[in-house]
């Protein structure tokens, strides 16, 4: 029996699944394995094989960082991302506000926590049918959120909430034994232009400028 069986129902998802389906096992394997150990902030934010993992496998988004400004964490779980990330940009000179949305509502609440002066920048959402209210100098979001035949319009709608001259940063994370993934392939398929790409085994990270002002 595996031991975290709702998050191997959506592994299993066949590609084509009902989006609320989707939603619906997504949001049961994120609560079932992110809080599974409270006293494990690496698993509270998706990676459970500690810190150093976590660096390898997180810190390559500094690189798409070019300048200060408001960073938009979607699905944020636990807020741990955020926290780091606005340390290792720190030691780059740059300044991060943090803000972060997420459709588990005690992970928010946990990403609250550890930011008390910006709970207010925290909400509980869905990706897929978040409204943004502003933009933001960076959004960063994953592929895996959504259903695959959704990813076109779901990687358009987050680059709307990219403030002129931000970034767009979109990964995919992926066990070793599974299929990679060419992100750059997809955001063009979205009709845009990727300007920037890193990537190690297990994680890949893309990103787009938004030169254009739009309405």
């Amino acid at each position: 029996m595996a031991e975290y069986p709702a998050r191997e129902r959506w592994r299993q998802l066949p590609r084509d699944a009902a989006r609320e389906e989707y939603f619906r096992v997504l949001r049961e394997a994120v609560t079932e394995f992110y809080l599974s150990d409270p006293e494990n902030p690496y698993q509270q934010s998706g990676r459970s094989s500690g810190a150093e993992r976590w660096q390898e496998t997180r810190r390559l988004f500094v690189r798409a960082i070019h300048r200060s400004g408001d960073f938009m964490d979607v699905g944020c779980a636990n807020g741990l991302l955020l926290e780091t990330l606005i340390g290792w940009a720190r030691d780059e000179g740059f300044v991060l506000r943090p803000h972060g949305i997420d459709l588990v509502p005690e992970l928010v609440e946990l990403a609250r926590r550890r930011f008390p002066e910006a709970r207010e920048s925290f909400e509980v959402v869905n990706a897929f049918y978040w409204s943004p209210t502003q933009q933001y100098d960076f959004v960063r979001t994953n592929l895996e959120y959504v259903p695959q035949t959704d990813w076109i319009p779901f990687i358009r709608r987050q680059y709307e909430a990219v403030a002129p001259g931000g970034r767009l940063i979109l990964s995919h994370y992926r066990n070793l034994d599974e299929p990679d993934v060419d992100i750059r392939q997809v955001v063009e398929e979205a009709g845009l232009t990727a300007t920037g790409h890193t990537a190690i085994p297990g994680t890949s990270v893309v990103w787009v400028d938004a030169l254009n002002a739009r309405s």
